[in-house]
């Protein structure tokens, strides 16, 4: 009876062991592909920013627009990842708010500060690469 027990109790062990190995892998896989549509989704918000900006002088209005969607697509990104990767994504979204502040000023008829969107895009870009070495 004791023996039988001891082998009922090792295969619960076991079987425990298995479940959380494949609970431990069914979350691997989930993070895996929330990485892989986050990676997508910030960069096309890096290559569609990249157009707004080219945009800037010609249509200010529309510029704004598409910079503001991409902010506000970020702004919904940050409340999904946390930790590290949180923060690349809040990098990001600043980046754009600062490129939107620009097209907002173009869009009023007031020169573009060509360093600020400068410095806006290359701290856009530097998070975007940031976000995809971290994920």
């Amino acid at each position: 009876m004791r023996s039988s027990t001891i082998a009922a109790t090792a295969l619960l062990a076991l079987t425990l062991v298995g479940c959380s190995d494949v609970e431990d892998a069914a979350k691997g896989a989930a993070s895996d592909a929330a990485c892989s549509v986050a990676n997508r989704t910030m960069d096309e918000a890096g290559t569609q920013a990249k157009q707004a900006v080219s945009d800037l002088g010609a249509d200010p209005a529309a510029a704004k627009r598409e910079l503001t969607a991409l902010r506000d697509g970020l702004k919904t990104l940050e409340g999904q990842v946390d930790g590290e990767t949180g923060g690349k994504v809040t990098e990001a979204r600043k980046a754009l708010d600062r490129l939107v502040t620009q097209a907002d000023a173009a869009r009023e008829g007031s020169p573009v500060d060509d360093q600020a969107v400068e410095d806006a895009q290359a701290d856009l870009d530097t998070a975007i690469e940031d976000f995809t070495e971290l994920c």
